[in-house]
């Protein structure tokens, strides 16, 4: 059921600092000045979830645990609900029996069910993962790329998708931006995903090589544009598509390539959320799932879609571990943007660490929190 807490909404900063606040108590609403963002002083339900969203686990079962041994602590379900939470975003099964030996006890009442699923582990063992299809594009010792190109080509083909990190590239010739475009066009034609890791940066740097001050011949940037549209259409940036393909068509004094649709999936990268809102979840609303981080633009570019035809957008949060608390602002004006579009947003099953985070930024203006059943 909907348990949004009441007051006024706090801008979504982040806090200066995360002390230990005396427990408000359990059948009273946090007051506002005890859930802003930019207050001193936080119960230490929010705490926690601050501290977890913050990558604190350690910290935030301790402030759970610390809260449990108080008669306002004790005597909440709230406190209760989110420390089994906690112990399964950490995939700790044994405290997690424990706790719900006591929670039947007390309350007379059957505890929350131990589910075990893909996605319920710790995000910190997750994050060390690896993924198989990773490709972190590594120039030569003269800064070449052009084997690289063919490799990752291979590479990309030989695993059926590939996320490539440009972290270390910080030039390009014309004539490997050429073989790259070549590259990616024949990718996206075979339907093989195709994600990327220092976009941004590496964008600026093809911007920088089709600028007049370079110094080359017209022609032979070519390669630098047809590379940029590749990049773009890829990761669905119809905007920056739109006002390249302008310059386009006034440097070479025709129309630009075509945009195409790429049915990208989302990235099931372990350190991002994912969603995937083709699948028949029509009923449940738009998936996200995993741990929602700075690299997340996607979800919420897929969300923007899914949400434009809805005058109710259901979010599913079933999934959902964590979001990252440098995450947190761009999740919010994300939810925010959708409702100022006078639509009604709803955040379903959402665990309690998550729930109480976006409570704290004050989200509850924007979005209807529904959390998951507790038993």
């Amino acid at each position: 059921m909907a348990t949004p807490i009441s007051g006024k909404p706090g801008s979504p900063q982040r806090p200066t600092a995360v002390p230990s606040a005396k427990p408000a108590p359990a059948a009273q609403t946090p007051s506002t000045e005890q859930i802003l963002p930019d207050s001193t002083n936080f119960p230490p339900l929010y705490e926690a979830a601050i501290l977890y969203a913050a990558g604190h686990s350690d910290a935030a079962q301790e402030t759970l645990k610390d809260y449990m041994k108080t008669t306002d602590g004790k005597n909440s379900i709230r406190t209760w609900l989110m420390l089994f939470d906690f112990y399964h975003l950490t995939a700790n099964r044994r405290e997690f029996d424990a706790l719900s030996m006591l929670y039947t006890v007390k309350f007379e009442r059957s505890p929350p069910v131990w589910t075990d699923t893909l996605d319920s582990a710790d995000p910190r063992r997750k994050e060390k993962r690896e993924r198989k299809d990773f490709y972190v594009l590594t120039p030569d010792s003269d800064a070449a790329l052009l084997g690289e190109i063919d490799k990752f080509e291979s590479f990309a083909k030989e695993i059926g998708s590939c996320r490539i990190d440009f972290a270390k590239v910080k030039s390009i010739l014309p004539e490997e931006a050429e073989l790259f475009a070549i590259v990616f066009q024949r990718l996206r034609r075979a339907k093989i995903p195709i994600w990327f890791n220092a976009f941004d940066a590496f964008a600026t740097t093809l911007r920088a090589s089709i600028n007049e001050t370079t110094g080359l011949p017209l022609n032979a940037s070519q390669g630098f544009w047809s590379l940029l549209f590749e990049l773009y259409i890829f990761e669905g940036k119809t905007n920056e598509y739109e006002e390249l393909g302008l310059e386009y068509a006034v440097a070479f004094e025709m129309s630009p390539p075509a945009w195409q649709v790429v049915n990208r999936p989302l990235s099931d990268d372990d350190t991002t959320a994912s969603a995937n809102p083709s699948a028949d979840k029509a009923t449940m609303g738009f998936p996200i799932k995993g741990v929602v981080s700075a690299a997340s633009k996607d979800v919420f570019q897929q969300l923007s879609l899914y949400a434009a035809s809805k005058q109710e957008v259901v979010i599913d949060t079933s999934d959902l571990m964590r979001i990252d608390f440098t995450a947190v602002t761009m999740f919010f004006e994300a939810i925010r943007g959708i409702h100022s579009g006078q639509k009604r947003v709803i955040l379903s099953n959402l665990n309690e660490l998550v729930a109480a985070l976006l409570e704290v930024f004050g989200i509850t203006k924007h979005a209807i929190l529904m959390r998951k059943k507790a038993g």
